[in-house]
């Protein structure tokens, strides 16, 4: 797969998701309306389990793409890891923006949720940073659990095989 067609098929998760994301704050804003008179950690817990519901999944499905784009068991590839863990940043920067955008009156709520867009951004994160680890883990194991030659001593016995060969045909030709 391509860096292009990588690139773009994880902004189309992401778009998607801010396209759920919006309708799913404002359903959750009508519901905290009567509680924000009550108590406002609560309206800006409220919108912060709405933010990560939406972004757990995105961050699940970008992951599975980036899965079959390195084609297992290729090596994976770090640019993408990066730009992918770059992603999840800017999508929870977007959240946020987007839930604070909700009201325009300056409400005790909205520093709250400000605070908490470094712990999204951290859990999520660790979330693509357990998954790499874990590919690169499961990778590590399938070259160990092989036939137990190392690799260099296969690449050696190949080479000195074609050179057996090289001299057969020579001998035979002449």
């Amino acid at each position: 797969m391509s860096d292009t067609a990588f690139e773009s098929k994880i902004a189309g998760i992401f778009s998607g998701m801010e396209r759920r994301l919006g309708g799913r704050l404002a359903v959750e804003k009508a519901k905290t309306e009567n509680l924000q008179s009550q108590d406002t950690r609560r309206v800006a817990f409220i919108l912060t389990e709405a933010i990560e519901g939406e972004l757990q999944p995105a961050v699940k499905q970008a992951l599975a793409a980036y899965d079959d784009a390195i084609n297992r068991p290729m090596l994976p590839n770090e640019r993408w890891e990066q730009q992918l863990v770059q992603k999840i940043g800017q999508a929870v920067d977007a959240s946020i923006k987007l839930a604070l955008a909700l009201d325009k009156d300056n409400h005790p709520w909205k520093p709250l949720l400000s605070a908490e867009a470094p712990k999204i951004r951290a859990r999520l994160t660790e979330t693509a940073e357990q998954h790499f680890v874990a590919l690169t883990k499961v990778r590590g194991r399938r070259r160990g659990a092989s036939t137990g030659v190392p690799d260099w001593a296969v690449w050696i016995a190949i080479f000195a095989a074609g050179l057996v060969a090289g001299f057969i045909v020579a001998r035979l030709l002449r």
